[in-house]
């Protein structure tokens, strides 16, 4: 079957489908919103062992303001819909030490991380037209 150049990567994705992305996406600008980060208006869960040591030393340094500015920056873009690609990227490191915490430091609280990782791939399939550049 000939395929015409310029329409090899297309995406062939239904409209329903595509809603489905776009709710993925918006989701997860809700999700990653890191206002908490700065206002402190959510508590985190009492951690125990390795996990509580963890969280002590970054609660005093300068990680936790740094995510909560990447959380702010990407949930505008992907609220937005601007620069989508660039804002999986941003949080695709959190979200995968986050699960990576959780998976070897507290078994218990896995699922919120692994519903934030199930996030980023949606909207990173609906949108795997923009990071054909990375994989070059």
């Amino acid at each position: 079957m000939f395929v015409p150049p310029g329409h090899i990567f297309k995406p062939l994705i239904p409209k329903t489908t595509k809603k489905v992305f776009l709710v993925a996406r918006y989701l997860l600008g809700i999700f990653v919103f890191g206002l908490n980060k700065f206002i402190g208006f959510m508590d985190f869960p009492a951690f125990e062992g390795f996990a509580a040591q963890y969280m002590t030393v970054i609660e005093g340094s300068y990680i936790l303001k740094t995510m909560g500015v990447i959380y702010i920056l990407s949930a505008i873009l992907l609220i937005t819909g601007r620069a989508v690609g660039l804002a999986t990227v941003l949080i695709d490191p959190i979200a995968y030490n986050a699960f990576m915490f959780h998976l070897t430091l507290d078994p218990a609280n896995t699922a919120g991380a692994l519903v934030f990782v199930a996030l980023i791939v949606a909207v990173m399939i609906g949108n795997k037209e923009k990071y054909l550049g990375l994989l070059k």
